[in-house]
């Protein structure tokens, strides 16, 4: 659907101009003289540009940085109030809706339960949850941002399946565009989390970086060079189904062995309560009083905690299993950086040691001889603030179009 030119509140501008207003977004307070380096513009380029956005409001100088030797620069920083964006992050069990602005302050933020709601039902609470947030946003909102799980045709905006709603080619832009006449994007969550790590959280200063996602499933984002690696059809980056076991259990994609059937933290509760079950002693069946069906994460990371040894173990199991598919991953795309995140990173300190020796001893050492594996538990903010950058790249890139 065509939207009306009028619905974009964000100024014309020119492809260097939506180019530095990203960069002082992402890496703002910074100099003119460090955004002159980093996109080889000339200083006096660099000046008017940064004078004509701070014209129109939409960048301002933050501070006074530190000197090199000259005069100490003005550090310039995106305006707030610039504009504002609606992101519905849904997850596994509930969905989030927040309203940002373009320097990311969460002006509100609010999460309902979608736990056995039906696809019609998700998507009424979609729009209600965006009609909340259009009501409690300061500002008109400029775009949605919406965030799933499974594969998306981002260009169309379909999600083509989403495991835990059960949406099969479900048109989110379309639908939703319709409904609020505002621009709307879809992106796969595991995309958004790598892509928001890539400038926001653990991959600052790296080139190139896979990700996974590793909660009650397993998704994989690949970023190079500050773009995400989409495949041919949108759907790269579904590590959580390459087979690490032939003989392995049946994932939920109907395949034997997958990566997210065998190391994901729905694998982990598997083996923790089949253990129970045949006999072995753990405290996590004290925790949840014997009913096995009741097992969470959570409970299998504290029993670690209190040094149960059944815990232990299964976490070191499905550690070795994460670490033959990410030695896998290491193989193909030979990445400067692998990030672990989701529930799992949460327990860190039971399962780095067992991954990292088996992806040292599975990989070439052509390929892993210069990895790092990092882990990061932020993965709720770092999934808004790159939801949101996303978004407020997009609208630069509508203003520079429209150029």
């Amino acid at each position: 659907m065509a939207l009306p030119a009028d619905m974009c509140v964000m100024p014309v501008l020119s492809p260097n101009e939506g180019q530095i207003l990203n960069i002082i977004r992402r890496h703002g307070p910074v100099s003119r003289a460090e955004i002159a380096r980093s996109t080889g513009l000339t200083p006096p380029t660099v000046a008017t540009i940064t004078n004509k956005l701070i014209d129109a409001q939409l960048v301002m100088d933050n501070k006074i940085g530190e000197s090199s030797g000259g005069r100490r620069p003005l550090l310039l920083t995106v305006n707030p109030a610039a504009g504002q964006v609606i992101i519905i992050h849904i997850r596994s069990f509930k969905m989030i809706g927040y309203v940002v602005d373009a320097a990311f302050g969460v002006h509100f933020e609010h999460t309902v339960s979608i736990r056995d709601c039906n696809q019609a039902a998700v998507l009424d609470l979609i729009q209600q949850l965006i009609d909340e947030c259009r009501y409690r946003a300061s500002l008109p909102p400029q775009a949605i941002g919406v965030v799933v799980r499974g594969p998306v045709r981002v260009r169309e905006g379909i999600s083509v399946f989403a495991p835990n709603i059960g949406w099969k080619n479900v048109p989110l832009k379309y639908i939703i565009e319709e409904k609020n006449r505002l621009p709307v994007f879809v992106e796969n969550d595991a995309n958004i989390l790598a892509y928001g790590e890539y400038y926001f959280g653990e991959a600052k200063d790296a080139n190139s970086l896979v990700l996974l996602k590793v909660a009650h499933g397993i998704g994989g984002g690949i970023m190079f060079n500050g773009a995400l690696y989409r495949g041919i059809t949108g759907s790269a980056g579904e590590v959580g189904h390459t087979v690490i076991d032939m003989a392995g259990p049946l994932c939920s994609c109907g395949n034997n062995g997958c990566m997210e059937a065998m190391a994901s933290e729905t694998a982990l509760i598997r083996l923790v309560a089949g253990a129970i079950q045949n006999g072995q002693f753990s405290i996590v069946d004290e925790l949840v009083k014997g009913n096995l069906a009741a097992i969470s994460p959570e409970d299998i990371y504290q029993a670690a905690d209190d040094g149960d040894a059944l815990a232990l173990e299964m976490l070191s199991r499905v550690a070795g299993y994460l670490g033959i598919g990410i030695a896998n991953l290491v193989n193909v795309f030979n990445p400067e950086l692998v990030v672990i995140s989701g529930g799992l990173a949460k327990a860190k300190r039971y399962i780095e040691k067992k991954v990292w020796e088996t992806v040292d001893r599975r990989s070439f050492e052509s390929c892993s001889s210069v990895l790092e594996i990092r882990y990061s538990t932020r993965t709720s903010v770092i999934t808004m603030k790159g939801s949101a950058d996303m978004a407020f790249s997009i609208l630069a890139a509508k203003a520079a179009e429209a150029g």
